[in-house]
């Protein structure tokens, strides 16, 4: 059986001509931490401790998936984000860490009150949990045309503990809110239909993700414009809305919140990108 440092040094070589090359040195190692049930410093220390057989074959099958271009995410079963720990498998997007931009933004605005946070299309839960989670006086409403998508968050509202202030609602967008919110927070599907085919050639993560979390429409506004579309309905005076987009997309996003009467402003994220358009009632 291959030592630690051999398993590394193979999976390294192997997951360079595989999709992602970039990471992969990393991924070799976050998935043989994995196997092993160590972390990754135990790995730089000890290279000539040995594999067994059971944990060389498991390592092997998930180098072979992940030369596939199937994530790291899904392989381990779990993604962390804004400091917390996420199920994450093929029934969810997984959560990305520019959508933290958007968290920051929220939290911002909730500055510790006792506000009712919506979540649109929650997926995994990722921002329901993660307000809820660092902001103890909000109650949070998380939506989901998904029924699998809403398993997913019930599991990581109850894993996180915080499952007593995130109330799941199923159906489309705003549909499930019937009373006058606080603010409406959504990562959306964004991308256009048209992109399939180049992340699916790719094989980009993307690819294993659900496609109706991912895509939506010829321009990739069609399921934001929706929502939008209710917002007057359901925001209450004073509110806020904010949503997650593509960079080039910022501009009209913008203009439909404004439209909606509402006046914006940008979040960038880490890497400087105009991220989240933030829209509060004037």
């Amino acid at each position: 059986m291959p030592t630690w440092g051999e398993a590394r040094a193979a999976a390294t070589t192997r997951l360079r001509s595989a999709p992602d090359p970039g990471t992969a040195a990393l991924d070799a190692d976050v998935l043989l931490a994995h196997v092993l049930g160590v972390g990754k410093e135990a790995l730089f220390a000890h290279p000539e401790r040995g594999l067994s057989p059971s944990e060389a074959a498991r390592f092997e099958a998930l180098i072979e998936r992940r030369s596939r271009g199937e994530p790291v995410a899904y392989l381990r079963g779990f993604k962390e984000f804004y400091g917390l720990r996420f199920r994450a498998d093929p029934r969810v997007l997984i959560p990305r860490p520019e959508t933290e931009v958007l968290v920051d933004a929220a939290r911002e605005l909730i500055a510790g009150r006792a506000l009712t946070v919506v979540d649109i299309g929650t997926g995994s839960g990722a921002i329901a949990v993660a307000i809820a989670a660092h902001e103890h006086r909000v109650r949070v409403i998380a939506t989901d045309s998904s029924r699998d998508a809403l398993a997913v968050a019930e599991s990581n509202a109850l894993a996180n503990g915080v499952a007593d202030r995130v109330e799941l609602r199923h159906g489309d967008l705003l549909a499930p809110i019937t009373e006058r919110v606080d603010m409406v927070c959504a990562n959306l599907p964004y991308l256009p239909d048209a992109s399939v085919d180049k992340w699916v050639g790719e094989r980009s993560s993307l690819a294993f993700e659900p496609r109706g979390a991912v895509v939506a429409g010829s321009d990739g506004l069609s399921v934001i414009r929706r929502c939008i579309d209710d917002l007057p309905r359901v925001l209450a005076a004073g509110g806020a809305a904010l949503f997650e987009c593509d960079p080039p997309q910022v501009a009209a996003v913008t203009e439909m919140l404004e439209l909606s009467g509402l006046r914006t402003r940008i979040a960038r994220d880490l890497a400087g990108a105009e991220r989240v358009v933030v829209g509060q009632s004037r």
